[in-house]
């Protein structure tokens, strides 16, 4: 039976999702699609023929609609759904198909590039110069993607290719001295800044508003999920390869290390950008679906961890490696929940995984308090190291984001204030860690001496 009301929903979500509509904007329209609907119940027509022509008619979305109408599995929604446009949208759809065939190639050959200059790839004394320049080889051709899609002006496009190049030429004209600190700390931190500036392409001329900063925490979210899926794609391709052409005596190993995993890692990354980007049918429903799936999963990790620590005594405050493994805990937990928020449905009354976010969000805070106790302690005792400060400005970031999260998640379940506050709160903090990323990625290097 035809339910009015959860198609309207499921209409105005998916603007939500796919439009750069103001939270007002999608209200105006939604009781706009009702009039029309009643208008038309009234002039004797079904709840679902009403329901569809109404939406047609709203013609300012006509091509969200039109993507609408691919979502649903009814064909009579099809037919009524898709405009003239789409032979348009088609030929628009084969553009960027070209461009990620085009830009994979690019930055597989920019990574080929150093090999002239006697950088190998699988040399472990070239593997610090790759893996600091990794960021730089991708994310500009998906930062040019965005752009191109935006149809940014010269002003943003300059700044963004302006922030690449000048991250290029400042990482690699910095000095290096043993034991290389500085150079591992900006191959780490560098990558992470550069995907938020590529965040800017992204949400285009609307990079300063909250949803669209929501979208784009929603997008890195999906990318990893769906990257992951499809590099673990890459590798049973190149083991089959491998396999079938040994099996007739003739080796590919080099090909396949040497070309096959450059330019197949590089369109793992562009195809990712493109599917998540126009295939969200697909994502949309498979990746929060694992997202909510893993929440508990992490959740109960992070108790046995714990209390593991507790009973077996092991130590974080002497234990290096013990440490690490905290703080990449932290950051794995953190990006399930910001994943989890904006992915979250506003129509959804079921509070379950808004406890268990916050849960989630609790146990990181305990963690990461172990955390700057323990680097608080190795730096009264071993003194102060480039990797100690990175460490305890990243806790201490981590603690603030969290402590913001929890106390916004308090407030919403028990009424003090909307949900939307912890979308506001969260996006705004995105500008603190590209601020900290760009510090320890280019000021880390200056400050200690480039060791």
């Amino acid at each position: 039976m035809f339910d009015l009301e959860l198609n309207i929903r499921s209409w105005s979500d998916h603007l939500r999702a796919r439009g750069n509509f103001k939270e007002t904007d999608l209200l105006e329209l939604e009781n706009h699609l009702r009039d029309e609907i009643d208008d038309l119940i009234e002039a004797g027509l079904s709840q679902d023929e009403s329901f569809l022509i109404g939406v047609k008619r709203l013609g300012n979305v006509n091509a969200i609609s039109e993507e609408y109408s691919k979502v649903n599995s009814e064909n009579l929604w099809k037919h009524l759904l898709i405009d003239p446009d789409h032979v348009y949208g088609v030929s628009r759809n084969r553009k960027y198909i070209a461009l990620v065939i085009i830009f994979s190639l690019l930055a597989g050959t920019l990574m080929k590039i150093p090999e002239l200059f006697g950088f190998k790839l699988f040399n472990p004394a070239d593997q610090l110069f790759y893996f600091k320049n990794l960021s730089l080889f991708i994310l500009p051709f998906i930062a040019v993607f965005f752009l191109v899609k935006h149809q940014s002006n010269w002003k943003m496009t300059a700044s963004i290719l302006g922030i690449f190049f000048l991250a290029a030429l400042t990482i690699n004209l910095f000095p290096s001295y043993p034991p290389k600190s500085t150079e591992l700390l900006t191959g780490i931190h560098l990558p992470i800044f550069l995907w938020l500036i590529t965040g800017a392409a992204y949400m285009g001329l609307e990079w300063k508003l909250t949803g669209r900063r929501m979208d784009f925490i929603r997008f890195t979210g999906e990318a990893v999920i769906y990257g992951t899926l499809i590099f673990c794609g890459i590798i049973v391709l190149a083991l089959f390869t491998e396999t079938i052409f040994r099996a007739i005596q003739i080796d590919l190993s080099s090909f396949i290390q040497q070309y096959l995993s450059v330019y197949g890692g590089c369109a793992t990354a562009m195809i990712t950008v493109y599917l998540v980007e126009y295939k969200k049918s697909v994502v949309e429903n498979f990746a929060p679906i694992l997202a909510k799936l893993f929440s508990p999963l992490f959740l109960i990790t992070m108790i046995a961890f714990l209390f593991v620590m507790i009973i077996s005594g092991k130590s974080p405050f002497v234990d290096r490696n013990f440490l690490i493994g905290f703080d990449l805990m932290l950051v794995l937990v953190l990006g399930l929940v910001l994943y989890v928020i904006s992915a979250r449905d506003s129509h959804d009354n079921n509070k379950l995984f808004d406890y268990l976010n916050l849960a989630l969000i609790l146990a990181a805070l305990i963690i990461d308090g172990v955390a700057l106790s323990a680097i608080l302690f190795r730096l009264s005792t071993f003194g102060i190291t480039p990797n100690k400060i990175a460490a305890l400005g990243e806790n201490l970031t981590l603690l603030v984001n969290l402590g913001g999260l929890a106390w916004l998640y308090l407030r919403y379940l028990v009424k003090k204030n909307d949900f939307p506050h912890l979308e506001k709160w969260q996006t705004a903090y995105l500008s603190v860690y590209v601020i900290w990323m760009a510090v320890v990625a280019f000021a880390f290097p200056i400050m200690f001496r480039f060791s």
